[in-house]
């Protein structure tokens, strides 16, 4: 375990010096339930009954939930990781957590860096929603795979969308005082 800025996590990967693993959190109670609830909850898990798979396909269906949760995390904080590196702030960790994911970067001295940085993260799940659609359409003649596809760009659009409310600790409340500061 690692601690960098408060957060604990376990490194997984480092990527150009950039640390990249999971939140603590996912070994405690809460992390667990939760990623037991989407397991079982997702559209063709082992609760559903409207479809007619085997029941350790629909476990695998609603552990390819979990996956689409931490690829749209990864996304997002990928996202606000390449802003900051373009701005030339140093990137020290992207961590995962069953909350959502946090990147741990460099200050930035102008408003604009903190501006550009803040909406890099829902931008990259709007184009990787776009990807999935386009996926879907043309590549995906499986319909597990086109529905898993679906799911994951409805998660990108759902959390790009939430990311932009300017309140607590999501991305909009960063762009409205970035906004605000320049002005």
């Amino acid at each position: 375990m690692q601690t960098l800025h408060g957060v604990r996590f376990l490194p997984v990967a480092s990527v150009r010096g950039t640390l990249v693993g999971f939140e603590a959190s996912w070994l405690s109670r809460r992390g667990l339930l939760l990623s037991l609830l989407l397991v079982l909850a997702s559209p063709a898990g082992p609760l559903s009954h409207d479809t007619p798979l085997p029941l350790p396909l629909r476990l695998g269906l609603g552990l390819g939930s979990v996956v689409a949760v931490l690829l749209t995390s990864l996304g997002h904080e990928l996202g606000h990781a390449l802003a900051g590196r373009l701005a030339g702030l140093p990137v020290r960790a992207i961590v995962l957590g069953p909350g959502g994911g946090i990147t741990i970067r460099g200050h930035a001295e102008h408003a604009h860096v903190d501006l550009l940085t803040a909406i890099a993260g829902p931008l990259a799940n709007l184009i990787l929603a776009a990807v999935c659609g386009w996926a879907t359409m043309h590549l995906a003649a499986n319909t597990l795979v086109a529905s898993w596809l679906v799911q994951v760009g409805l998660l990108q659009l759902l959390t790009s969308t939430a990311n932009l409310l300017p309140f607590g600790p999501f991305d909009g409340a960063r762009i409205l005082a970035a906004w605000r500061a320049l002005s």
